[in-house]
């Protein structure tokens, strides 16, 4: 995560003496922007409240979590600590400070923290799971199957903890008790992939080759998300004499994951082994690419040009292995074979006699030589002794427990290639809303040019040109502090033009870049009322009033995740706090509703209204009306991507497959490339 440095201001902006004062107003606003990721931004908000009222916990609770998100654990450690001398019982506090602190590889000082956590909040699973992964780290393995056990007592239904329970009892070295764990998690649920791929790499680690291989065809055909089940499958393939298949493996491995060095490993092996010399070479050149200072691959490499009669790049490659290990008797005798196949002797005579050397004191530097060299098996090395040394080059595995899916960027080069198989999470497309920074995305074919918008930006009233967008970007500290002196401004100007509804709408726009969205609201409502006819401040304040049902609505779940006590009287009120929160909810989201359809109105061209109100829609469940807004934005803009991709997930989730899939294709085609990848797991389904 990029770390941003900021100065602090000396007052972020001036509203009126009662706004400046009411904290409440301004931690309600910092939390905001927590919440939508704008971290900076937030943290200054923070930094007003601890100014005001430094005796406060909660500001530096929060501040701590933005800084946790900005990578700056230290910062965060420090703040939680503040919290917790002001309010000892506040579990945030201990909870977020635990976090920090097992990022900071203070793993002692972080199971504290998380059992005193626990102290306030005895039943949540949060914190039991990061102790566990923290005991994991200590590696108090004991400790951890007693967090695990509390947490099936709990929740016995969460069989997919069986999983985290078979790799600690691997970690105590337990291989029966770990062999159970995975029947039973396979057992409790055989539809499921990751049962089936911690057994098979279990078997594979035990070297029962057709056992293993069993499993992983079993993960293979429930759509694993790993490419190291794929890697592992090959690797078998290869020892049972698949090659065949055991390429189609690798090739699989490397769509999933494109930069795994160890596909490419693999596939470079096989490839040379069958005699596909040219093809081997660019496998382990990407090897090289991907991890610059692999010598075993730059060893396989130079051993290809030897064959291939390049001695020049063998002799180059090899001295690079010597200079790293100057005790590596085949690389000097690689130089040799280079030195000879150029025809100069001498110096191949003189490579045979280093290496000769090195043989005559072997008992000297033998040991140096074991510790530097080390045999291709990286898990496997204590197990795998097969007699065919070509079998044995592909005994490599891969961590299972690192990321199992990539969210692919628009803005980079994985948009070239096969982007099909390129994992990508089933989630819509956002609300489009206006704002002045937006990120731009040239393949994508959507119209965001509308008159009104752009005769408005014309008036030059703006600080900048608003955009229509669905990918806002997050502000700079630059950008934050240039939008707090536009509010100053613009709340001057109302002093002597309070029934101006352009600069209403101006402020109200300020306010959203930095995350108000309440004073926004109130500028947008004077806005309408000066302007009854005022599309672009009703489409505004749909937009801001979503934001704000959005939040709340998480926050009030997320109070509810970690509770400051257990007791029945506590969850009743959190229960009846959560009733509260879905009827505002559900008035709100009226509200929305009727400005969307106040735009459409005024406005009946305006396709981002109708793909908005479709999006609502589809939380509320209302997925058929939801499907004829989606179509009524494609009918005003026949290249709308994003409303074609939404309708295809919406068509498939009521089960209209080929509608679906259709619309997905389309919006791949207008640019939504993450809709292949889609469509190929649902044809799977």
């Amino acid at each position: 995560m990029k770390k941003y440095f900021l100065i602090l201001l000396g007052l972020i902006f001036q509203l009126v003496a009662v706004a400046q004062l009411n904290t409440d107003r301004i931690l309600a606003i910092g939390q905001n922007a927590l919440y939508f990721e704008d971290y900076v931004l937030s943290i200054q908000y923070f930094n007003q409240v601890i100014k005001i009222k430094p005796y406060l916990a909660e500001p530096y609770v929060y501040r701590a979590i933005a800084k946790i998100e900005l990578g700056d654990f230290r910062g965060a450690d420090d703040d939680c600590t503040q919290a917790i001398e002001r309010n000892p019982f506040l579990t945030q506090a201990y909870y977020a400070r635990g976090f920090a602190r097992r990022s900071l590889y203070l793993y002692p000082e972080a199971i504290e923290d998380f059992s005193k956590a626990l102290e306030f909040s005895p039943n949540s699973l949060y914190l039991i799971l990061n102790r566990m992964n923290t005991r994991e780290l200590n590696k108090d393995y004991t400790g951890a199957k007693q967090d695990l056990e509390l947490y099936l007592k709990i929740n016995p239904k969460a069989t997919d903890i069986l999983f985290d329970e078979g790799r600690l009892d691997l970690a105590m070295k337990d291989t029966i008790a770990a062999e159970k764990c995975f029947d039973r998690l396979i057992m409790a649920d055989s539809t499921k992939f990751i049962g089936w791929s911690a057994r098979g790499l279990l078997e594979m680690q035990n070297n029962n080759i057709k056992a293993a291989l069993s499993d992983y065809n079993q993960a293979v055909q429930r759509n694993t998300t790993f490419p190291g089940d794929f890697i592992n499958r090959g690797i078998l393939n290869v020892r049972t004499k698949n090659f065949n298949q055991a390429l189609s493996d690798y090739n699989q491995a490397i769509k999933m994951k494109g930069d795994e060095p160890l596909s490419y490993y693999n596939r470079g092996l096989l490839r040379a082994s069958l005699g596909d010399y040219n093809n081997a070479l660019s496998d382990l050149n990407m090897v090289l690419k991907l991890d610059s200072v692999n010598s075993e691959a730059l060893l396989r490499k130079a051993m290809l040009e030897i064959t291939l009669r390049d001695y020049q790049n063998a002799i180059i490659d090899y001295k690079v292995i010597i200079q790293r290990h100057p005790y590596f008797i085949p690389a000097f005798l690689g130089v040799a074979d280079a030195e000879q196949g150029l025809g100069h002797e001498k110096n191949a005579f003189r490579y045979r006699q280093l290496a000769d050397n090195i043989e005559k004191n072997k008992d000297v530097i033998n040991r140096k030589l074991k510790e530097e060299i080390k045999t291709d098996n990286k898990m496997s090395t204590s197990q795998q002794n097969s007699s065919n040394k070509n079998t044995n080059l592909f005994d490599r595995f891969i961590d299972q427990n690192g990321e199992t899916s990539q969210n692919p960027s628009k803005y980079s080069d994985q948009m070239r290639g096969q982007v099909q198989d390129r994992y990508a999470d089933v989630i819509n497309e956002r609300n489009f809303v206006l704002t002045y920074y937006a990120k731009t995305d040239e393949i994508r074919r959507t119209n965001l040019y509308y008159p009104i918008l752009e005769e408005y930006n014309k008036k030059n009233k703006l600080s900048s040109a608003l955009k229509i967008t669905n990918n806002e970007l997050p502000l700079t500290a630059q950008l934050i502090n240039s939008h707090f002196e536009r509010i100053n401004e613009l709340s001057a100007l109302l002093n002597n033009h309070s029934n101006d509804a352009d600069v209403y709408f101006i402020r109200a726009m300020e306010f959203v870049m930095v995350q108000d969205f309440k004073s926004a609201i109130d500028d947008l409502n004077k806005a309408i009322e000066e302007r009854p006819d005022f599309m672009l401040a009703y489409f505004c304040r749909a937009n801001v009033r979503d934001k704000l049902v959005e939040y709340n609505k998480n926050n009030a779940v997320q109070k509810n995740v970690i509770s400051m006590n257990a007791n029945v009287d506590n969850q009743l009120n959190k229960s009846q706090d959560l009733i509260a929160s879905d009827k505002e909810s559900l008035f709100n989201v009226e509200l929305i509703m009727s400005d969307y359809d106040k735009v459409i109105s005024l406005n009946p061209d305006f396709s981002f209204a109708y793909f908005n109100k479709a999006n609502i829609l589809c939380t509320q469940k209302n997925f058929h009306t939801a499907i004829l807004n989606y179509t009524q934005a494609i009918q005003i803009d026949p290249e709308f991507a994003e409303a074609y991709f939404n309708r295809g997930l919406t068509y498939l989730f009521i089960g209209e497959d080929a509608k679906g899939l259709a619309d997905l294709s389309k919006a791949g085609e207008l640019g939504i490339y993450t809709s292949y990848n889609l469509i190929q797991r649902f044809k799977k389904t």
